[in-house]
């Protein structure tokens, strides 16, 4: 963007969707945009406005009428007409300009969250032209003029509009209209919702306009993106007129003594007048780069990613961090990579750990033999654990990371490291960096562990120590952030029937050569546990899930959240098993998964059968256009909305994919899915910037062993400068890669609701436990610059110090009478998103679908 090109205000209530807003206004209108917070502190705030073109204040959560929901906000709208500038203001912000001039806002008896509706209009003003818009809604509140009261068809809105036009400082422009939008008479009589609600507003004497509707989303319209058009001409309009001599000029722009326009007072031409107006006194045209929207079931074409890691094997990235260039020098390139081949149709996943894995402690296994699919699950990857490899963990509250090497720990201050663990973990890969290798394999070596969904948490700084030391103290053993570098792996191509045995130690030809040679010589598959394991399980009481639900409805009617992603822990007792290595192969077996795991990192065990990529991002490239760069892609696989394979049980037939589809099309489960996907959108902009963010396939229905589920793939393409810029430190700070879009990602979007922040917040309050390993993320960073996480669902997780972080309480019904004896405990996470559409069974019956496809590995 040019330095000289307009300038626009982003207002950002903490909402999920505004750098979706801010990469639209970039992208469409051609301008720069700064955004601030509701909350900043801006001492002389009309003299901070004056050197902007126009304001947008976006959406959020809360209410418009409580002070600590929109700051600023009110100060803005409060501008004397000395300061006034032009104003859009979207979702909270039409609220907040509605309430502001003599309007109401009233809680929507069925809020709207994700839903795409189609709006009709006046016609007039930034409406001209455009009689009817697609667009999608998010509110839980509704505003209204004085004496607006429902109408039930277009003519009566436009009469009423008409008639209050006389009465108060808002003109309405366009509503939602039942009748538009319904196509039962039934449904008709028994909606809730009044029959039409406003959807958006202009002031008449000012240049205020608002929207209800957020154009910005993925499935609105291009019709609903040409209004931001329309306000852009009536903005740069009014900047004419009134504030020619406030602006600093822009490139390409007349001076305002070209326009032969006659000032008349306040009451500036608007709307069709003013648009005529200066057309015929400007030559110039405003030109507007097209964006697109997409909704639709689109294949994704991946041709142009050769070096995106396609395997379940996981891969994260970790946030924008900046280094500190005080710390310890990082010298570069100082690993390759040694690889040999083995064409082999016959091992499997198992023989080849049981052959290549002799230490009895730590394991590594990140596997997609049991379930391939053509993008992701096409190969396995065996980590080489070692007496001598380096873990690094970490704990959330603390600022160090332990780094521990043959049973030796050493404690490291992260201050070196802005006080971030993914800084410290940015610049520990950077130090293993290796810059070349097979290409074709998504691995090399490099770090594989796993994040907590508390230790997510902690980026958007939100504080879980002080309610765990109340109500669930943390075991001293655990630790939140745990990652194994891994120097000598084993690949296994599944399509190919290729297996790559690599190694970036030094020197380390024998050890790949041996290796291939007891390969082919396979030791004898372990069979699955066959003793009875006694399993007493602690379930959750259904009335106490199902008050959590109406919880979650409450705070979204009342405009705090979108969605909410509801958790509820299951804890197993079982016969103590010394190696649980047993359970995974059954898990494996009953619940086959694209993203399924394996790991021992010290006192922790996970069996994960995961089917969700949380994000992977591919191996920086050059850029033949550009030499000065390198790009890397990004991809996020969101599923949300999910049904079972055997609604009717095993004995029933299963269903087949068109009756899942047709399951998951519904209004509810498209919902669910459309917010992840437009919250992920947000947090990918924060990194790549605007335009680099596209949906190649939204809400595509996936197969899997029990589930039939709602798929969405959401790609960015990253820009990084192709050279170094150690002990430059203000550089290192603004050069992001992967681990930078991770950091920035954190937590899983499908795991939290929207927007995530305040969800995150209100779900703590709900659910009063930890979550721990289950809902973080899984997966690994590659010596070569990619990696791949998957979120950890499906799964179960075992602590050898005994006992679970989540102690039996009200929300149990243990099953059986416990003893003390010496016994396992496994923990099992479950839940799903819950919306205003939500119904209570279904929402009870979806969590216990889920649980069931982990616990039958203990039944």
């Amino acid at each position: 963007m040019a330095e000289d090109s307009p300038h626009i205000l982003f207002v950002d209530a903490y909402d999920s969707f505004s750098n979706n807003i801010i990469s639209l206004l970039k992208t469409r209108l051609n301008v720069s945009v700064t955004d601030i917070k509701i909350d900043e502190h801006i001492p002389d705030l009309p003299s901070y406005l004056q050197s902007f073109q126009a304001i947008v204040i976006g959406p959020g959560p809360g209410h418009p009428g409580i002070p600590a929901d929109v700051g600023l906000i009110n100060q803005i709208w409060m501008l004397d007409d000395n300061h006034v500038l032009p104003i859009l203001g979207i979702c909270l912000g039409f609220q907040s300009l509605v309430l502001n001039f003599g309007g109401a806002v009233e809680p929507l008896p069925e809020p709207r969250h994700g839903i795409l509706r189609r709006i009709t209009s006046s016609n007039k003003s930034i409406f001209r032209n455009v009689e009817h818009v697609e667009s999608v809604q998010y509110h839980s509140l509704y505003a209204s003029v004085n004496g607006f009261s429902p109408c039930f068809n277009s003519s009566d809105a436009c009469a009423l509009e008409q008639s209050l036009a006389q009465k108060i400082d808002l003109e309405p422009l366009a509503w939602d209209l039942e009748e538009d939008n319904l196509f039962s008479c039934e449904i008709l009589e028994h909606a809730k919702n009044p029959k039409a609600i406003l959807m958006a507003v202009k002031h008449k004497r000012k240049p205020f306009y608002g929207l209800q509707f957020h154009p910005e989303s993925i499935c609105s319209s291009e019709d609903a993106q040409r209004i931001l058009d329309t306000w852009w001409m009536e903005a740069q309009g009014w900047n004419k007129y009134k504030r020619a001599s406030q602006l600093p000029p822009v490139c390409g722009e007349k001076s305002s003594a070209t326009v032969a326009l006659p000032i008349l007072g306040y009451n500036v031409p608007d709307g069709d007048d003013l648009v005529q107006a200066l057309e015929e006194a400007m030559s110039e045209t405003i030109s507007s780069p097209q964006s697109q929207s997409v909704c639709s079931e689109d294949s994704v074409e991946y041709s142009d990613l050769e070096s995106l890691p396609t395997t379940a094997s996981l891969q994260r990235s970790v946030a924008s961090m900046n280094e500190n260039s005080e710390a310890a020098p990082i010298k570069s390139g100082r690993y390759s990579v040694i690889n040999t081949v083995l064409m082999q149709n016959s091992l499997t996943v198992p023989q080849v750990f049981e052959t290549v894995q002799k230490y009895n402690g730590d394991a590594v296994i990140l596997d997609s033999e049991m379930h391939q699919r053509e993008v992701v699950g096409t190969s396995s990857i065996i980590g080489i654990v070692e007496p001598g490899s380096v873990k690094l963990e970490y704990k959330i509250g603390t600022n160090q990371v332990n780094k521990v090497q043959n049973g030796v720990s050493m404690s490291l201050s992260l201050q070196d490291f802005d006080n971030d663990i993914f800084c410290y973990l940015k610049a520990f890969m950077e130090e293993h960096k290796v810059e070349q290798g097979n290409t074709r394999l998504p691995f090399w070596g490099g770090l594989v562990g796993y994040i907590s969904y508390e230790a997510c948490l902690e980026t958007i700084d939100i504080n879980t120590m002080d309610d765990q030391d109340k109500n669930t103290p943390r075991k001293a053993n655990r630790t939140d952030l745990s990652f194994i570098f891994i120097e000598r792996s084993v690949i296994i191509n599944h399509p190919n029937h290729q297996i790559h045995i690599q190694s970036i130690k030094p020197d380390d030809s024998d050890w790949v050569s041996s290796t291939a040679k007891a390969l082919s010589n396979p030791e004898p598959a372990v069979s699955p546990p066959t003793a009875d394991l006694v399993p007493r399980i602690s379930y959750p009481d259904p009335s106490i899930y199902k008050q959590k639900i109406q919880s979650c409805q409450g705070l979204i009617r009342s405009g705090d959240s979108y969605e909410l992603c509801l958790t509820n822990t299951v804890s197993i007792s079982t016969a103590n098993v010394p190696d649980p290595y047993p359970f995974y192969l059954r898990l494996r077996s009953l619940n086959a998964a694209p993203f399924s795991a394996y790991l021992r990192l010290g006192p922790m065990t996970l069996l994960s059968s995961s089917p969700e990529r949380f994000m992977c991002w591919s191996r920086p490239r050059s850029v033949p256009s550009s030499p000065s760069i390198k790009t890397s892609t990004i991809q996020f696989r969101p599923i949300k909305g999910t049904v079972k394979r055997h609604p009717h049980g095993p004995g029933h037939p299963a269903l087949t994919l068109p009756e899942a589809t047709s399951l998951l099309s519904t209004p509810k489960e498209r919902a669910e899915n459309l917010m992840i996907v437009d919250l992920i959108r947000h947090d990918l902009h924060t990194v790549v910037g605007a335009g680099n963010v596209s949906v190649p396939k939204l809400m595509v229905v996936e197969e899997y062993a029990t589930l039939f589920q709602l798929v969405t793939v959401v790609e960015g393409r990253l820009s990084i400068p192709n050279c170094s810029y150690r002990g430059e430190k203000e550089k290192q700070k603004e050069q992001p890669n992967g681990i930078s879009v991770l950091a920035r990602s954190l937590p899983p979007g499908s795991m939290t609701g929207a927007p995530k922040r305040r969800s995150c917040s209100l779900l703590k309050g709900i659910e009063k436990q930890p979550r721990g390993v289950y809902s973080g993320v899984v997966g690994y960073m590659d010596v070569g610059g990619g990696g791949d996480f998957s979120v950890c669902i499906r799964g179960a997780v075992r602590w050898d110090d005994g006992g679970s972080s989540v102690e039996s309480s009200e929300n149990e019904r243990p099953q059986g009478e416990m003893k003390q004896e010496n016994r396992d405990t496994w923990l099992v996470g479950a839940g799903g998103a819950i919306t205003a559409l939500s119904n209570e069974d279904a929402e009870w019956e979806e969590m216990g679908a889920k649980l069931t496809s982990t616990l039958r590995v203990f039944q």
